[in-house]
């Protein structure tokens, strides 16, 4: 193997540690970007069962004091 080989398997190996680096980065990124959005659709769940609670006790409100 002459010096021009070697030099070509070290600049391709390093290449590759880049490029799954950047692969590794890329994957933390994706993870963390669909924890927010978990976070994000159970704010939005709570929120609505929150609005649909005080819709179903004005509706009742409303009712029981259509009876009296």
């Amino acid at each position: 193997m002459d010096e021009t080989d070697k030099i070509l398997l070290i600049r391709i190996d390093e290449r590759v540690k880049t490029i799954y680096n950047r692969m590794d980065k890329f994957e933390t990124l994706f993870t963390n970007h669909l924890a927010h959005h978990e976070m994000w659709e159970n704010d939005v769940r709570r929120q609505m069962r929150w609005w649909v609670g005080i819709a179903i006790t004005a509706a009742g409100g409303a009712g029981a004091m259509g009876m009296m």
